[in-house]
């Protein structure tokens, strides 16, 4: 009769330790891929980062009137696509120039209000930032 019950707490003690190395592995799994997801949702924040000053570099540089505004810029990174719209807000604006704002003050002329989306479609990441960059 003893080894009948020593078989019984064999085999309860085995079920609860493949319980428990199950859930091990399960948290461990869990945190490998929350891992990976802070990195890259650290990546992409510094990636969100360098797009927007390589924007605000981009306009400084620019000659407008041999080349005329900017409207969009698309960056490749490694994994993810940065994409840069710009909205200008002058006191001459074209009639058929979407991409610019009408503005009575002197002041601000040549304001340009920056978008810049950063997303990596395979891990469902999308950063954005708006900047106001004045003259």
């Amino acid at each position: 009769m003893k080894r009948a019950f020593s078989l019984w707490y064999t085999l309860v003690f085995l079920i609860v330790m493949a319980i428990v190395g199950t859930m091990i592995m399960e948290f461990s799994s869990s945190t490998t891929r929350h891992s990976a997801r802070s990195f890259l949702d650290t990546k992409a924040e510094l990636i969100l980062r360098s797009a927007t000053e390589f924007a605000i570099m981009a306009l400084e540089a620019r000659d407008y009137r041999k080349y005329g505004k900017i409207n969009q810029i698309t960056i490749n990174y490694p994994g993810f696509t940065a994409k840069v719209k710009f909205q200008y807000f002058a006191t001459n604006c074209d009639v058929n120039d979407t991409n610019c704002y009408l503005i009575n003050t002197k002041e601000t002329n040549m304001s340009v209000l920056i978008f810049v989306s950063v997303e990596n479609p395979s891990f469902h990441i999308r950063k954005t930032k708006i900047t106001l960059q004045n003259p």
